[in-house]
This record gives structure tokens, sequence and C-alpha cells, in this order.
């Protein structure tokens, strides 16, 4: 099976601006290396609670052989967890980004709202929200970016229902590519902006404050599947430490496959309950 090739980093805009793609996320290079770190280390002392102490004596002493066997089973699951976990990281760090676009984007909505509500045509109530957000968020802000590049095409001449558009496919966001799609329609057909605009910015602050409100009811759930994650490793690293007679049981062939199973089993429940526990936007 091919492997499925990512997404650039940017995408350019109508003024040729390299744009966030936000339906990819690329590491910078602090976030690759402690991330490479953490789960390389992580993964390789895991590797050797399950798998650890193989080639020992026939008095369970440690030999020559089983030092090198757990340097090669830490270096070994260390790899797998990293080419397993980065992924996982990667899409964690996408989604946390998606869910700030759109908060600042809720934000850019109200002030968006407010300035068309006092008179004020498209481009002014444009540059008054990019200063209201400047003050709320930092010039790095996603949001304020967005606006900019808003601010600039209009003064070069593009229309701003297709630069809102495209940020709504960019964003890959529904909330966003939605109002991308009424925005255009309206207001090339001259609609009542300022209440479509006050309207879906209502829309996604009830969203948002909905979404809130389950996940703080899931949270004493997601500490109780995060420690029941944990107490796996921990209950065979007591067993190696407490009990070495049993623990050398984990060094034969059928304790190796018992072991390989029940890590199967470790993972697949962690997909389930989180796949459970998921709160789609």
């Amino acid at each position: 099976m091919a492997k499925k090739e990512r997404g650039p980093q940017f995408i350019p805009s109508a003024l040729n601006t390299p744009m966030i793609n936000y339906n990819e996320y690329y590491m910078n290079g602090t976030e690759k290396f402690l991330t490479f770190l953490v789960c390389f280390v992580c993964g390789g002392l895991v590797g050797l609670i399950f798998y650890g102490n193989q080639f020992l004596d026939e008095d369970g002493n440690t030999t020559t052989a089983s030092m090198i066997g757990n340097v090669i089973i830490f270096i070994l699951i260390g790899l797998i967890a990293v080419k397993v976990l980065i992924p996982m990281r990667t899409e964690q760090l996408k989604e946390k980004r998606r869910k700030e676009l759109r908060e600042q984007f809720r934000s850019f909505l109200g002030t968006l709202a407010v300035s068309l509500s006092s008179g004020m045509n498209m481009t002014d109530s444009l540059v008054s929200s990019y200063e209201d957000l400047r003050l709320e968020y930092s010039d790095k802000a996603y949001i304020v970016s967005e606006v900019k590049e808003m601010i600039d095409g209009m003064q070069n001449n593009i229309p701003i229902e297709d630069m809102m558009s495209a940020l709504g496919e960019r964003s890959s966001i529904d909330d966003i590519k939605n109002f991308g799609i009424v925005f255009e329609l309206c207001y090339r057909a001259g609609g009542n902006m300022k209440d479509i605009v006050r309207r879906t910015s209502d829309i996604i602050s009830e969203k948002i404050e909905i979404e809130a409100e389950i996940d703080t009811a899931l949270t004493s759930n997601k500490s109780q599947f995060t420690i029941m994650m944990i107490i796996p490793v921990g209950m065979v690293l007591m067993i190696r430490t407490m009990m070495s007679s049993f623990a050398r049981s984990f060094a034969t062939i059928p304790g190796v496959i018992a072991m390989t199973v029940a890590i199967g089993i470790f993972i697949g429940a962690y997909k389930l309950g989180t796949k459970i526990m998921d709160i789609k936007g």
C-alpha cells in the first residue's frame, strides 16, 4: 500500500503569500527533537519492562547476552514508539491549532459584527477588527495574519469573498468553511452582512460552549482512562521487581508471546477509549 503523501505546509494566497495549510502540521526543530526524545526514552523503558532481562543464567543473574539484549530491546522498542507516537502527536498538535483558529475566528466575527453594526463598510470593518484582534491576541496569532491578508487583498482589488472562502478551505473547519460559502453568496447578492456575521458568531459560540460543557463532564472519565492505561505497566514493573522467580517466566517463549498479545489488547483498548471520548466539533 502506497504511503499517503502529506500536503504542503503553506498554500499561496491570491497575493502569492504563503499562508498556513491547517490540514497539515509540520513540527519545528525543537518540537521534533523533544517529541523524538520523549517517545524514544518512554518507549524504550516500557520495552524493558515488558521484554527486558532475556537470556539470564540458571540462577536468574544478568549475563552479557542479557545486557546486550536489553540494549537492543530498548533501541528497537524506542524506535517503534517513535514511529507510532510521532504521527499521533502531530495529529494532536494539528487539532490544537485548529481549535485555536476556531476560537480566534469566533472573536473575529464578533468584532466584525460590531464594526458593521456601527455603519462601517467591509474594508473599514476589517481594519477595525484587525486592530482589536492584535490587542486581544498578538501579531503572531493565526487570525491576525489571516485578517491582515484579507485587508491587503481588498487593497489590491481581490474580492473579500474569495479570500474568506480560501480560508475556509485551508482551515478544513466546517464552521469557517460554511461561513465562507454563505458569505460569498450573500456578499455578492447584497445580503444583510451584519446579521449574517452576528448570527454565525452566535452559532459558533454556542457550539464551543456545548463542547466545553461535555469536555468538563468527561474530565473524571478521562482521568480514570489515563490511570487505567498506566496500571498495566505499573503491575508488570512491580512483578518484575518484587517477584523475581515469577518474573523469569516473562523470559520464556510462551511468556513473550503472552506479553505481546497483552500489549496488542492494551493498544486496542487505548484506541477504542480515545475514539469513544473524542469530541467532534
